[in-house]
């Protein structure tokens, strides 16, 4: 693949990285099989990060690098999401674990489990040096400078040589581009796709405005646009499906390449994108994907794409969260009601807490 410049450092990437982070379950064998398939491919960059699997999906990656050249594969992966120890910073979400323990994970971007992260990344991936190292999300009770002033002097130690930040604003960008003084912010990483488009009102002007790289997740919209069928309840979902046959289809058909390729060369072809993250579970999907490098879609088709998914825009994760926290919490007090009636009480005389 022809491999882009990141902002003002001298990392180079491919238009398309390959994510590490698995949305089926699959053995490590496959998991292996998978990423030695796409560094056959010209993936010459996997992103990752310790919460991918907890550990697993860097393990799986470390063992694929014992057996190429270091200087073959880039590596991205994060720091700041904890789910042990000190119940430092926001909660992000919870799960339950093997053992059945409700477990959190959290934001936590301290310099002392910054550090440790760095070092556990790289005992698990087996190598020397980390290519990006990213802030996987703000830590706000945290001072970027102290975080970044971590990550600075595990630089200079050469435990790694840029550094980047994900899911930031454009105002938490400038602050982080502050803290590392002199030394360039090398890149971004924003939920982005031809359904989701709010980093384009502040974000992506001002990671043009500064050099900084842009590397966005989710250009597929977790498989949406890709055709693949989201167990969301939500009308917009249905509005999209409809611009995906009447517009997208078309497109692909003409060019004879997958919708997922389309959907790719779209992304990477706006102004100040560098790389699209894209996440892949069979080999197939791989071969699928790349042919967006070699896709050139005509301005009339990037407009016309852009344009028809404009209005039919899909809510960010976090939100969807909050439409089945709400869905929870409707479902609970009409089963409330329905159970008080039954017990001759006025439901109305409920109490609510507060």
């Amino acid at each position: 693949m022809k491999m882009r410049k990141v902002g003002r450092t001298d990392l180079r990437l491919p238009a398309l990285v390959l994510g590490a982070m698995a949305r089926r379950q699959s053995s490590d064998k496959e998991r292996i099989k998978l990423f030695e398939a796409a560094i056959d491919q010209g993936f010459n960059a996997i992103d990752t990060a310790p919460l991918y699997g907890f550990g697993r999906a860097e393990q799986q990656l470390g063992t694929v690098l014992k057996h190429v050249s270091r200087n073959q594969v880039q590596i991205l992966t994060k720091v700041g999401l904890r789910w042990h120890g000190e119940k430092h910073g926001e909660v992000l979400f919870e799960f339950t674990d093997g053992n059945g323990r409700l477990r959190q994970v959290r934001k936590d971007s301290r310099p002392e489990s910054v550090r440790l992260e760095v070092l556990q990344s790289l005992e698990r991936l087996g190598v020397e040096t980390l290519d990006l190292v990213q802030i996987h999300h703000p830590d706000l009770h945290t001072p970027f400078a102290d975080t970044m002033g971590t990550l600075l002097d595990m630089r200079r130690e050469g435990k790694l040589r840029h550094i980047g930040v994900s899911n930031f604003s454009a105002e938490q960008v400038r602050a982080a581009q502050i803290a590392l003084g002199e030394v360039p912010l090398c890149s971004v990483q924003p939920d982005y796709s031809l359904v989701r488009r709010r980093a384009e009102l502040e974000l992506l002007p001002l990671c043009r405005e500064l050099d900084i790289g842009v590397l966005v997740f989710s250009p597929l919209a977790e498989g949406l646009l890709a055709g693949k069928k989201l167990k969301v309840s939500n009308p917009a979902v249905q509005k999209i499906e409809m611009v995906i046959h009447e517009v997208l289809f078309p497109i692909a058909q003409d060019h004879g390449v997958s919708p997922a390729a389309v959907v790719l060369a779209w992304v990477i072809a706006q102004p100040g994108v560098t790389s699209a993250i894209t996440g892949a579970s069979t080999i197939e999907q791989l071969n699928q994907q790349t042919q967006a490098t070699k896709l050139q879609l005509s301005k009339s088709e990037i407009q016309l794409l852009g344009t028809a998914f404009s209005e039919v825009q899909l809510p960010y994760s976090w939100e969807h969260r909050e439409v089945g926290l709400r869905k929870i919490v409707r479902r609970g007090r009409a089963f409330l009601g329905r159970a008080a009636r039954r017990i001759g009480i006025d439901p109305s005389k409920l109490r609510r807490r507060r």
